[in-house]
């Protein structure tokens, strides 16, 4: 398949891509090495896993490294990009396994990413994914032009006998500070083969499906002893729930958990049971027998009847679902669908049709961006009709949860949660449950899994597995203090990981039958992949000083201690290794150096596990002043509009677009999807793709035609084109320090190229020191973003030096003039204004410009002072109206309600001085731009125009005359 249709600009770049390249990497450009006359910038992004290529998504988190690494060593810091493998975990063990099994779909993906058909076979054995993978993602990142100190990469397991060394350093620390323990731990269990079921053990589909935690509502009958068990997981939504919903088909067991009577399915029965509940089945209840009972909601106490639905699966959860139709689309489209249903229909039920008419949903949860009754809204918006709309709903249900999960305060009859957050609102009401009785914690799978025998799945408590303490109040406490010197990017974002903090629980960090690091003390364990992950940005500091060149087994804890705390001496450490001494002090050196790291990039997926850990990790082994100083976080990778998906063809590996566009126009595709940062979607989109090839070229060819070129002479307008240049330089880095990728490249490439276009319209022919410096800084300003592109275009211009590592652009505030910036924007939007109007007008001989007199400039002056401050439009202009500007309040009710009309004026406004020369200086081209049309200027208290009146600051009134 074809990705592009600009094939020529493809090639062109792809050369040049090459060249660079490889110039960079004879030059040593982006090895770091220790200089303390720098300052420097640590950088880094997770390692990813290697059982596959990378994707566009992947490139995306990782481009927003390489642009702040890029543009840090342009602002003159040292900056550290290192990059490493992750192999840890059963995925690539099970991949192994089912190819040695025949799997042909294992089969089939290996061929679809290039393995050759002879080599297929040697991936029967795991550590042959680990190596070729790892080759295979550099050969691609290299490919993508990052400025990665390739020296010092690595891969995890204990097939890196250096990395396991460091592992179990971290391991013998956190123990030894008792924040681990042994415990029980959820697991996958086959009830017919009697064991653990790990991703090897299950077909393809249920590989990654783990336990999850979720809580059983208990709703108590109100004739009758019995409690029908619902599972949520939103326990916060208690206080909206209306009914409860049975599939009219099924039936239920009628059980015994913990010595209380229980309606549940026998699925949830089994699990109870596995997981330390006593449950003994005594009897079935039909689905028919429940329809129409009475039940009580706990904390509200309201009564509700139990309802049919056909969207309920009978073996999913307990069988049961308790309906909270305003902020659950299937709720609410089953509700709807039950009101619409004839009546003699719902009386077959047992239901009183005015009953179900009378039902009235309760929004509890309010969310930015969702009006009215959510679920309704996020209904109507995709066109979900009736509760078969399986799809659409399910969509609609995964934007909704996310959505009001993290964004979502509690709101309406919700008793003391009143104004929480909803990720703060949920453990809260869940242990309030729990507490009262009516509740119980339970893990569980969130989808169906089935056991290669063919038996379904379920959780199963199994004991002596090993625990991180993340629930220990001290350590919660000093990593919430890690956390609050932290830059968080977006800022808004730090609150979400100060409740996760909150929210953190005891994890279990080893696994067994899979690849890692074996626990020191346990050898049966492994360290599994996310609990090997959280300090590793340490050993990038040191590791080409170790692999390969030393003997592992010298590295004792003895060694990592000096290295990384400091403790003891290199002598000592020397004595008891055997380690060079010279090598000892420079691993201490190296890290001394370049730790604390200084901002790691990562996907919105990490926040509530690897970013946690991260920090909990450094906040317990290291000093304060060795902790982490930033994260930023995006989200995931659209493609068109629609979710990546193997499944549906809709995926695309970062090689597929290398191989067609190039570097550089895959990166500022990826840009342009949306690197601003923060939960929101990035939507990547082959047209960008095309256009950005295209403008690429198209900057070449100019700088190669242009640079040098221009008239020596100063005109007015250069003034502005000067103020231009450094304000956008300067919007253009403030928006570099706040990770805000896409605004920054859209203002210095897209932006700025349009102010010149308008430059050489107003100018005719460019001043020549400006059109130079035009040149070089968009070309500097583009290097972090189409590093190839700035570079081929910086040595068009004669330069010798690399571009990649020339200083960033400086905007000077003296030559920033605001005034006369807006001044020419006014200029721009009267132009295009009369342009408009003599469209519509058809011929004219000449238009009367007005500029309006001087208490209207008094009086928006006063006005965009209120708004700037803070003050609602609305309420300055209340303001405003009770002063006296010496006019009727007639005429000041008139221009207030014109800027009420048309607000944008208030960002036109300068002084009447500045608004009367620019308009004048002017004048000529105005009549140029519009045919020959004359153009007349005047002031509002002078003028002859039937429409003077009309006139505002920044927004002159125009007559034009046939």
């Amino acid at each position: 398949m074809t990705l592009i249709t600009n094939v020529r600009a493809a090639e062109r770049l792809k050369s040049i891509e090459d060249k660079w390249q490889a110039e960079w990497s004879r030059a040593k450009v982006y090895e770091a090495n220790v200089n303390p006359s720098k300052p420097k910038f640590f950088v880094t992004f997770p390692f990813p896993y290697m059982n596959g290529l990378p994707h566009l998504g992947s490139a995306f988190t990782i481009l927003r490294v390489d642009i702040t690494a890029r543009y840090k060593r342009m602002r003159g810091y040292n900056v550290l990009f290192p990059q490493g493998w992750h192999a840890t975990g059963g995925p690539i063990v099970a991949a192994a396994r089912r190819l040695s099994e025949g799997d042909a779909k294992i089969l089939n993906e290996l061929k679809s990413m290039g393995v050759s058909e002879s080599m297929i076979p040697q991936f029967k054995d795991p550590a042959t994914w680990v190596r070729y993978f790892t080759q295979e993602w550099k050969k691609d990142l290299m490919r993508y032009g990052l400025s990665i100190d390739w020296r010092r990469e690595f891969f995890t397991t204990s097939l890196n006998p250096y990395f396991s060394k460091f592992v179990e350093w971290q391991y013998l620390k956190l123990r030894d500070l008792g924040y681990i323990r042994k415990g029980e731990h959820p697991v996958v269990w086959c009830p017919h083969e009697k064991k653990v079921v790990g991703d090897h053990d299950r077909p393809d589909e249920y590989v990654g499906i783990g336990p999850v935690e979720a809580t059983i509502v208990l709703f108590k009958q109100v004739d009758g002893d019995a409690y029908l068990a619902t599972l949520t997981y939103r326990p916060e939504t208690i206080f909206g729930v209306t009914n409860l919903w049975v599939n009219p088909a099924s039936e239920y067991a009628l059980a015994e958990v913990d010595g209380r009577r229980v309606i549940l399915n026998e699925y949830m029965a089994e699990e109870l049971a596995d997981q330390r509940h006593e449950v003994k089945i005594i009897g079935r209840v039909s689905a028919r027998e429940l329809i129409g009972v009475k039940v009580i909601v706990p904390l509200t106490n309201a009564v509700v009847p139990v309802l049919p639905a056909t969207f309920v699966v009978p073996d999913e959860g307990t069988g049961l679902v308790m309906s909270v139709p305003a902020h659950a689309p299937y709720d609410y489209v089953a509700l709807m669908d039950l009101k619409k249903m004839n009546e003699d229909a719902l009386r077959e039920y047992g239901i009183d049709p005015s009953e179900v008419r009378s039902i009235r949903v309760k929004k509890i949860i309010e969310t930015p961006g969702l009006k009215g009754i959510p679920a309704e809204s996020i209904v109507s918006k995709l066109g979900a009709k009736s509760q078969e709309d399986r799809d659409l709903l399910e969509k609609a249900t995964k934007d909704l949860y996310s959505r009001e999960y993290y964004m979502g305060v509690m709101k309406g009859e919700v008793g003391s949660y009143e104004g929480l957050k909803v990720i703060e609102a949920r453990p809260a009401i869940e242990s309030e449950l729990v507490k009262l009785g009516h509740a119980i914690k339970v893990y569980t799978l969130p989808s169906k899994v089935y056991c290669r025998c063919g038996a379904r799945t379920h959780v199963k408590f199994v004991e002596n597995q090993w625990f991180l303490t993340y629930s220990d109040e001290g350590w919660k406490l000093r990593t919430k203090k890690l956390l609050s010197n932290m830059n968080i990017y977006p800022p808004h974002l730090k609150s979400d990981f100060m409740q996760l903090v909150d929210w953190l629980k005891d994890w279990a960090c080893t696994h067994q039958n899979e690849l890692g690091t074996p626990l020191p003390w346990d050898k049966d364990w492994v360290i599994e992949s996310l609990s090997d992950s959280t300090i590793y940005m340490a050993y990038y500091t040191i590791d080409y000083l170790l692999q390969g060149k030393v003997n592992p087994e010298q590295l004792k804890p003895e060694f990592f201690d000096y290295v990384f705390l400091g403790k003891g001496s290199a002598e000592e450490v020397s004595k008891s290794t055997g380690l060079p001494l010279e090598l000892i002090e420079a691993a201490r050196r190296e890290f001394t150096y370049w730790y604390p790291v200084d901002l790691r990039i990562s996907g919105k997926d990490l926040m509530q596990n690897h970013l946690l850990f991260f920090m909990y990790h450094h906040a317990a082994i290291f000093d304060e002043s060795l902790w982490p100083r930033g994260i930023g976080i995006n989200g995931w990778v659209l493609i068109n509009g629609a979710k990546m998906s193997k499944s549906t063809g809709n995926f695309i590996t970062l090689r597929q677009m290398l191989n067609e566009a190039g570097a550089d126009a895959t990166r500022i595709a990826e840009v342009l999807a949306g690197a601003d940062g923060g939960l929101d979607d990035a939507n990547f989109t082959l047209r960008d793709v095309d256009t950005a090839l295209s403008d690429l070229v198209d900057w070449l060819d100019f700088v190669k035609d242009n640079y040098g070129k221009g008239r020596d002479e100063r005109l007015a307008i250069d003034d502005w084109f000067e103020s231009t240049l450094n304000s956008t330089v300067k919007r253009v880095t403030e928006s570099m320090e706040q990770l805000k990728f896409k605004t920054a490249f859209t203002l210095a490439f897209y932006e700025l190229q349009n102010k010149f276009r308008w430059y050489l319209k107003r100018a005719g022919t460019p001043n020549r020191d400006l059109l130079k410096k035009y040149i070089e800084y968009v070309t500097l300003m583009l290097a972090p973003f189409a590093p190839h592109t700035a570079e081929e275009a910086w040595h068009v211009t004669g330069h010798t030096t690399f571009v990649v590592t020339e200083k960033w652009p400086e905007y000077d505030e003296r030559l920033i003039r605001d005034d006369v910036e807006t001044a020419e924007r006014i200029v721009e939007v009267l132009l295009n204004d009369i342009r408009d109007i003599v469209g519509l007008l058809g011929a004219a001989k000449s238009v009367t410009v007005t500029v309006a007199t001087e208490w209207k400039y008094a009086v928006l002056s006063d006005l965009k002072r209120a708004v700037d401050a803070g003050k609602p439009l609305k309420e300055a202009v209340k303001d405003v109206m009770g002063k006296d500007y010496g006019v009727p309040r007639q005429e000041l009710s008139k221009v207030l309600q014109s800027v009420l009309r048309s607000p944008e004026v208030l960002e036109l406004l300068v002084s009447r001085d500045v608004e009367l020369k620019a308009l004048a200086e002017a004048r000529d081209f105005l009549s140029r731009e519009l045919g020959g049309i004359e153009i007349r200027i005047e002031k509002e208290e002078e003028g002859t125009s039937p429409r003077k009146s009309n006139a505002l600051p920044g927004k002159p009134a125009i007559y034009v005359s046939k």
